[in-house]
């Protein structure tokens, strides 16, 4: 029997192995687990893949990856980039009143997305349990232009509004744990949770992926649900990453006095005038100044 090649889109990754939805699959069911070939392939949710199957090794491998669109990445707890996920058209940042909201963490996730151009939305879940205390920050974020939506997952509402929205993309959503990121997915696609989760299973019943993981929709659509964080910073391979990565800082920095400001404690600074006017919201510029302070600790010999 000849060797049997195609390609994909990995839907998990899971150790030395990731598990491919292969593409001439119209229904969305027919999967494939496939190995890696040496230690340097490093691939992620949402890679597409060139495979093959060899029925000699009786098994599965990962041949080639194809230039990715876009890659989402986070800061290790070595400074390292490392990988979240690939080819994605929109970063859906999940908070809710409970656990209570990491604003400073949301803005890292937005910072993060605006440095790889990838469009952005905030879903404040479990609405049902009142918003009242968001309203301010959730006001704050409208204010700066970022599309936010409040849904209840469990109990349905907004679901087919958000579905809508997100339809003929694909969406990676983040997060703290708890939030719901995994309510919103059995929500819009149960059918297509309860598949991928049966599949990501070992023998003894434990999940085995540790990274995101791919809910497929429709041929056009699909949702990405990354791991809960504690923390999340984005790399700073660009240059002035943290100003680029906050949109109203980035705006008014034309505005001071030195072209190399980095809107700390430098004279004539446009952006540090604009907070004390209230034009900045201070908790904003706090969340830019301590990732500043990151990395440069990141970058200090």
């Amino acid at each position: 029997m000849s060797d049997t090649t195609g390609s994909g889109v990995v839907l998990a990754s899971y150790g030395r192995g990731v598990l491919v939805q292969v593409s001439d699959a119209g229904s969305g069911e027919s999967t494939l687990r496939c190995s890696l070939k040496g230690r340097k392939q490093r691939i992620v949710c949402g890679d597409r893949v060139a495979w093959v199957y060899e029925p000699a090794n009786d098994g599965a491998s990962v041949e080639s990856i194809e230039p990715r669109r876009n890659l989402i990445e986070r800061i290790d707890s070595r400074g390292r980039p490392e990988p979240v996920a690939a080819n994605i058209d929109r970063l859906a940042i999940v908070v809710a009143p409970e656990p209570v909201p990491d604003w400073f963490l949301v803005d890292r996730y937005w910072a993060g997305a605006e440095l790889k151009d990838i469009a952005t939305m905030l879903i404040v879940n479990k609405s049902d349990l009142g918003l009242e205390s968001l309203q301010a920050e959730i006001g704050t974020y409208r204010g700066l232009g970022l599309p936010c939506v409040e849904i209840a997952a469990h109990r349905g509402s907004g679901v087919a509004e958000l579905r809508a929205t997100l339809e003929g993309s694909v969406t990676l959503l983040v997060g703290q744990s708890g939030v719901g990121k995994s309510s919103i997915v059995n929500a819009i696609a149960p059918e297509a949770a309860a598949q991928t989760s049966e599949l990501t299973r070992d023998a003894e019943g434990r999940h085995t992926t540790t990274t995101a993981r791919w809910y497929r929709l429709n041929a056009q659509t699909a949702l990405v649900d990354a791991p809960g964080v504690r923390d999340f910073a984005p790399p700073a391979s660009l240059v002035r990453a943290a100003e680029r990565g906050f949109v109203e800082i980035h705006a008014l920095a034309v505005d001071c006095r030195f072209n190399d400001c980095r809107h700390m404690e430098e004279p004539g600074c446009a952006v540090r005038s604009a907070v004390l006017a209230g034009r900045i919201a201070a908790r904003r510029y706090e969340s830019y100044r301590r990732l500043v302070r990151l990395y440069e600790k990141l970058t200090s010999p």
